[in-house]
């Protein structure tokens, strides 16, 4: 667990969150969720879970937190499911103060081996990256969903520069500490594209085709990778309100129902 002002000053930037308190939406719906709490690497991170069925786990992305997924766990706790939300490091109400991926990874592996019976796992933007890349030899889930997810980390480094307005060798000089701080293989990783490849599970890649900050062809990039994938693209969703698109709840529910 690293301190973040134990982070050279471009990772510090890059790993920053902007921290978003529960909305009144997300806090009715957890009043209605029993909490649990589990502890890795020193830090305990609260979970929420309601309804019975199918477990199925919801994973928000950069910048959000679990409330980004109520709205899906509406839909599913309707259709019979039973619902897993928690709030990602440094996002929310958990603690932590940088989106560090190897303390994420170890959340979600954690949360792996918390659940028993686990159905499915979901995904949205980073969510999907974070939950792929901690997918591991001996989780039993029946299918994993995408929704917006980048084919790759090394995007996200890239795009971190595009939208700071880095130039070159900043960027470059930022990609090599980010490589000394978590790791040299920290592009194959953390990488969906890498990862889908080795997954022997039903998949299905949401992805809307107005997307500007992960364009649509990181979702054709999985699913070509992706032996046991579905595509589906939501025409006009952009990347953040796709988690309220009507379409995103019907498509992954319908899905859900499909491989049982």
């Amino acid at each position: 667990m690293r301190q973040a002002d134990a982070l050279p000053p471009l990772v510090r930037e890059f790993c920053e969150v902007t921290r978003l308190p529960h909305d009144p939406f997300a806090k009715a719906f957890l009043n209605r969720c029993r909490s649990r709490t589990i502890k890795v690497n020193g830090r305990f991170y609260k979970y929420f879970q309601s309804g019975s069925g199918p477990t199925v786990l919801l994973v928000h992305g950069l910048h959000a937190n679990l409330g980004s997924m109520v709205a899906l766990a509406e839909e599913l706790l309707g259709q019979g499911y039973r619902v897993v939300l928690f709030d990602v490091t440094a996002h929310g109400e958990a603690l932590g103060a940088t989106a560090d991926p190897v303390e994420i990874r170890a959340l979600m592996r954690g949360m792996y081996d918390r659940i028993t019976g686990l159905h499915a796992v979901v995904g949205h933007s980073l969510g999907a990256l974070w939950a792929l890349s901690a997918w591991h030899e001996g989780l039993r889930a029946k299918a994993l969903i995408t929704i917006a997810s980048p084919s790759s980390m090394l995007f996200i480094a890239e795009k971190f520069a595009e939208l700071n307005n880095l130039t070159a060798s900043q960027s470059n000089e930022l990609q090599g500490q980010l490589q000394g701080c978590f790791g040299a293989d920290l592009w194959t990783a953390f990488s969906p594209l890498e990862a889908v490849r080795a997954i022997d599970v039903p998949g299905l890649v949401i992805h809307g085709s107005a997307d500007e900050y992960v364009p649509p062809g990181h979702a054709a990039e999985l699913h070509a990778g992706w032996t046991r994938a579905r595509l589906e693209l939501i025409e006009g969703a952009e990347h953040f309100e796709i988690m309220e698109t009507p379409q995103v709840r019907s498509i992954v529910s319908a899905f859900l129902r499909e491989v049982g």
